[in-house]
């Protein structure tokens, strides 16, 4: 019986993909949009974006996406599907260029950094290149969801890592953007302030983390112990970051109350909270929502309006 509804999701699954890429096939061709495929921004396996482009005589900005997975899986065509390309075509007949990015993966040796690393690469590498994609490097948004707003909250909520004393020219641009956009994204990467946010004690998040690491090739021992390292985590843990020169954000978790593993707890309400609290004493603006907990900008905004706004 498992075999049948296995078959069944995966052929399921098939036809949707087929769907959605006719759709984008449709988008391309409707607003005469250039469609360049997995570029290159690196020399790793999945350092790999497409780009989609306006027709257009002027430079135009830029949103960058950056997919869910859980660092373990996902990849840069699930920006196509139905819903979110609605909102990309929206997107695009407002002269705006859209890229998603392919990133890797979770591993044993640096944890987390090398997906980190990668958000980070491909930002600049499309900045470097900006000429050449007719793009103005100066006016980017950065869009995320789920393990994605973890990456671009930790880029844009990081001071500016331009390499500007190496050889690498492309090491050497900016890493400053314009706007961030979180989708159900954590509020920070320290396990400690995970487990005082809903009050979590030590052995539920460790069975939560040790199942989310259940991941073809990981060593959870050696894993757990980088986590656990007060270097590594001063490296990623964003909420740290934070300063009154950061970019207005875009924050919206809808997630559950009680969650029951790692995911859902990355999609937790409060996560939105304690982001929106951090800005609001950083003056840093903000746009937040979190209904589940009462949280609703009275703007009223959504990520297009957002966007538009911080890009003009």
């Amino acid at each position: 019986m498992k075999n049948i509804i296995s078959i069944s999701f995966l052929l399921f699954s098939l036809v949707s993909f087929a769907q959605n890429l006719e759709l984008l096939d449709s988008l391309i061709k409707e607003q005469k949009l250039t469609f360049i495929k997995d570029l290159k921004y690196g020399n790793k396996e999945r350092n790999n974006l497409d780009l989609l482009l306006p027709n257009s005589v002027n430079k135009t900005p830029l949103v960058i996406y950056l997919h869910s997975g859980g660092y373990r899986g996902g990849k840069k065509e699930n920006s196509y599907k139905t819903r979110n390309l609605e909102l990309v075509s929206k997107i695009l007949k407002a002269n705006i260029a859209y890229a998603t990015i392919n990133y890797s993966f979770l591993n044993n040796d640096d944890g987390l950094l090398s997906s980190l690393e990668d958000s980070k690469k491909a930002l600049q590498f499309l900045k470097f290149n900006s000429e050449k994609y007719n793009i103005d490097k100066e006016k980017i948004i950065i869009w995320g969801v789920s393990s994605g707003a973890n990456s671009v909250l930790w880029l844009g909520l990081s001071d500016d890592m331009a390499e500007i004393e190496g050889d690498d020219l492309v090491s050497a641009e900016s890493t400053k953007v314009k706007g961030i956009i979180s989708i159900s994204g954590a509020h920070s990467f320290n396990s400690e302030n995970w487990k005082r946010m809903i009050n979590m004690d030590d052995e539920i998040f460790d069975l939560m983390i040790k199942g989310f690491l259940k991941y073809p090739g990981v060593d959870v021992k050696k894993w757990l112990q980088n986590y656990k390292d007060k270097r590594y985590q001063e490296r990623i843990d964003y909420y740290k970051f934070m300063d009154p020169t950061d970019p207005p954000m875009f924050i919206a978790n809808y997630g559950k109350m009680n969650p029951k593993n790692i995911f859902q707890f990355n999609h937790h309400p409060l996560h939105a909270k304690y982001l929106k609290q951090r800005a609001d004493s950083l003056n840093i603006k903000n746009i937040v929502y979190a209904p589940e907990i009462g949280i609703v900008d009275k703007s009223g905004k959504g990520i297009f309006e957002f966007i538009i706004s911080n890009l003009n």
